[in-house]
């Protein structure tokens, strides 16, 4: 990808001081608009470019915002889960992800703080698909498709705010109007707050930390995900590469030992999880990653006139079930369905939502019932969580919210 000097749009009214990752490739104009249609995107992680993605491939021009000087993407490794592979398929890149992840076939294991096995699936449930990927490598793959459908990609152009009618604000005043704005910009959205839509975004009280230690031929997991339990600290680990596991400590906020990733305080975690040892030595003392809180994110609304949000910034979710980033890549792929049927975009909008929201907050909701769980429960009475939670993953209501977001059919 070219990193070029400025915008050149000469429809536009912002000239964007940052880099360009550009490319001219030829895109067919929407049928039977009469013109091309024009969507701005605020925001170049996940949700951002795979929304600029799915949209350029129905012929949309599509311009994206990044704030920072280049792209990046934060973080360690992602669960793809069959809805976002899905979505993955739809863009044209499953291939490349599944190239560059790790199929992860066998059920977790999810251990108590005795090492006790809690089951939480039923045996007669199959394995949802599951490829375990570096974000870094599903962030650049995102990338460098939306480049090659045509999308213009901006860097160091942060968005202040956005008005209903269709215009992104810049630190040198208004951009042009166009048909679709889409704030991809986070927890802490400006396009989302500008717009008032936002009724809470709450510091859940937890967090972890996201990490990637050497994988080694003898340690045997292969394509096997395990998480361990003890007291309110959770650990998690799952091949993602090659040669590298992608690991995570979870614990809550006042936890202050657990949360000591940046230096990371080794003894802390041999102490509760020293079954692990072997992998927590090889954390460096500094990672590249420290803990990190979660949010859950509600809004009034994910639209207001030919503006709408995606991803953290309209639904963000603790990680507890893998599908954070799954159900903002599903959901950008939906939306760019939804814009492209429909002659009036803030109706089309409003029906997105009325079809994807649903099961996002089940999804949202469910997340935050099982980190308070893992994180919450009295330390008192750990015995007995071991002996609930099987009883509880038996039920059909338990597994359809489990699993709420890897069978949802979207409906547009």
């Amino acid at each position: 990808m070219v990193i070029g000097s400025e915008l050149r749009d000469p429809s536009a009214t912002h000239q964007a001081s940052g880099g360009r990752v550009n490319s001219a490739k030829g895109i067919t104009p929407q049928q039977g608009r009469g013109r091309r249609l024009h969507a701005e995107i605020a925001g170049a992680g996940l949700a951002g470019l795979a929304c600029a993605a799915a949209l350029a491939q129905r012929g949309w021009k599509v311009r994206v915002h990044e704030r920072s000087r280049q792209l990046r993407e934060i973080g360690a490794g992602l669960y793809c889960w069959k809805n976002a592979l899905d979505a993955l398929r739809e863009l044209g890149v499953y291939e490349k992800v599944a190239a560059v992840g790790v199929a992860s076939s066998v059920p977790r294991l999810l251990q108590d703080h005795k090492g006790r096995e809690i089951n939480l699936r039923r045996d007669d449930d199959p394995a949802p698909e599951l490829i375990v990927v570096l974000r870094t490598e599903l962030h650049r793959i995102l990338a460098e498709r939306a480049v090659e459908c045509g999308v213009e990609i901006l860097t160091d152009s942060p968005v202040l705010s956005a008005d209903p009618e269709g215009r992104l604000e810049f630190r040198d005043g208004w951009g042009p109007k166009v048909d679709l704005v889409v704030g991809a910009d986070g927890v802490f959205s400006r396009v989302r707050d500008s717009l008032k839509l936002a009724t809470a975004v709450t510091d859940l009280r937890d967090g972890c930390g996201r990490h990637l230690i050497p994988r080694l031929p003898e340690d045997g997991l292969n394509n096997r995900r395990i998480e361990m339990w003890n007291g309110g600290r959770r650990i998690g680990m799952a091949p993602v590469s090659k040669d590298q596991h992608y690991v995570f400590l979870c614990c809550p906020e006042s936890d202050v030992p657990g949360r000591t990733q940046q230096p990371f305080n080794l003894e802390a975690w041999v102490e509760s999880h020293p079954q692990h040892r072997q992998y927590l030595e090889r954390l460096p003392r500094h990672p590249a990653e420290h803990w990190r809180p979660f949010f859950n994110v509600t809004c009034s609304s994910w639209s207001r006139g030919h503006v709408c949000i995606v991803g953290d910034a309209a639904h963000g979710m603790a990680p507890n079930l893998g599908q954070g980033a799954c159900v903002a890549i599903v959901n950008a792929v939906v939306l760019a369905r939804a814009a492209s049927a429909s002659a009036d975009i803030p109706s089309a909008l409003k029906q997105w939502e009325a079809v994807e929201r649903p099961y996002i907050d089940k999804t949202q909701r469910m997340s935050f019932l099982y980190g308070a769980v893992g994180t919450r429960w009295p330390t008192a009475l750990l015995g007995l969580r071991t002996r609930v939670l099987p009883l509880l993953a038996r039920t059909d209501l338990f597994q359809h919210s489990l699993r709420v977001a890897v069978t949802h059919q979207p409906g547009l």
